[in-house]
């Protein structure tokens, strides 16, 4: 337990329960912007980047349950991009260099 009286993992479920929370809220908008930039900009998105490196895995179980577009996300957490310059645009490519990036970083999901 820590001091504040939560254990560790109460406090990954937390993270979890919220991450998924604001995934439902990000999705349930009428309609994804084409803009990236846009759709980074989602309050419920910024507050998934807010989550921090607790959500990497998250995101990663998400993408690889359901390609869809968490790489700026990603890449602002973690400041990393894998993706090569010729996968740009293409979602199931991103999310396979990420997944392959996250497999050698050692996540688990």
């Amino acid at each position: 337990m820590s001091a504040g009286g939560t254990s560790t993992v109460s406090a990954l479920r937390d993270v979890g329960d919220t991450f998924r929370a604001l995934v439902q809220e990000w999705k349930s908008r009428p309609s994804h912007s084409s803009c990236v930039e846009e759709m980074a900009m989602d309050m419920a998105y910024q507050q998934i980047i807010g989550l921090g490196m607790d959500a990497v895995p998250l995101l990663l179980a998400e993408l690889n349950r359901e390609p869809d577009h968490w790489f700026w996300a990603l890449h602002a957490i973690t400041r990393q991009d894998p993706v090569p310059v010729e996968s740009c645009g293409r979602i199931r490519e991103m999310t396979d260099a990420w997944l392959k990036w996250g497999k050698q970083q050692g996540y688990k999901w």
